[in-house]
């Protein structure tokens, strides 16, 4: 019997990453790895970068552990882009279309759908047959909440999965927004303030005005120096907010598990404290332990 498509401008549909599990097992690692090799370097120019040296310079291999996570992260890029799809729920259906492939899956045949336990490469979806077996591609998304509200309406036995803790941690967390020039400012920009403060403090105490080094050994040496202290204050605003990421995904986890109608208000006092605690509290200790 030949099935008829339904109008794709009808049925809800969802950009969705479909991932293989011999991929999503890679991505896990490469996400791990890029965590690694960048707290790794971190850690190597807060620790080995002023050590007595009269020119103080990062290590060289936090440098090349900088360019590894450049490429891991490129390489991540490029697996979001090898596995990007389209997910339709159909009324009697799930259609599933990637990259030239179109599986359909009859809701019939679906067991159960799986909200993913373990969230480095990501949060998503496994749908279960009937079988007992898992379907080949598990679906990664950003918030598999609107997913299963759509198949929940086709099919009940999804409500169970959008009611689960682990959708309502990924919805809550979806829900901030998290673009590229918030990294910019997080990570390139903000560490100016802390470390051009004591560049500003090392230079008057050495040279005897902002601009002693300059006049002595001219522009090369005292930007040099100067990047060293914006890539030191970088490294240790990293490390901080890896701590803080840390503590806060943790919370905000332990709070959606205890309430999940709670998980919305919980990631929104984890994501202000965050913040407050990034671009107030860390560059006031390192103002402290560094300038007083």
């Amino acid at each position: 019997m030949i099935s008829t498509p339904v109008d794709a401008s009808v049925a809800p549909r969802f950009h969705v990453h479909a991932y293989p599990l011999v991929l999503r097992i890679l991505r896990f690692v490469l996400q791990v790895v890029l965590v690694v090799s960048t707290l790794y370097a971190s850690a190597l120019i807060f620790f080995f970068t002023f050590t007595g040296a009269m020119d103080p310079r990062p290590p060289a291999r936090a440098g090349w552990l900088f360019l590894l996570s450049v490429g891991l992260f490129g390489l991540l890029r490029l697996l979001d882009w090898l596995t990007s799809a389209m997910l339709f729920v159909e009324p009697e259906r799930l259609v599933l279309e990637r990259r030239g492939d179109r599986f359909e899956i009859p809701l019939a045949s679906v067991e159960s759908v799986r909200v993913w336990w373990l969230f480095p490469p990501g949060m998503g979806l496994s749908p279960r047959m009937q079988s007992g077996r898992a379907f080949r591609y598990g679906l990664r998304m950003a918030d598999p909440l609107p997913v299963l509200e759509a198949l929940g309406r086709e099919d009940s036995r999804a409500s169970a999965a959008a009611r689960h803790p682990n959708t309502a941690f990924a919805h809550a967390r979806a829900l901030v927004r998290r673009r590229w020039y918030l990294w910019v400012l997080k990570f390139v920009l903000f560490p100016l303030l802390p470390g051009g403060a004591m560049f500003y403090t090392h230079q008057m105490i050495t040279y005897g005005g902002p601009y002693g080094q300059y006049q002595w050994y001219g522009l090369g040496p005292y930007l040099r120096t100067f990047s060293t202290y914006w890539l030191f204050s970088t490294a240790v605003l990293v490390l901080c907010a890896f701590l803080l990421r840390a503590v806060a995904e943790l919370v905000a986890f332990v709070g959606a598990w205890i309430s999940p109608s709670h998980a919305r208000a919980v990631r929104r006092f984890v994501e202000i404290s965050c913040t407050v605690l990034y671009y107030v509290g860390f560059p006031a200790i390192m103002a402290w332990q560094y300038l007083g």
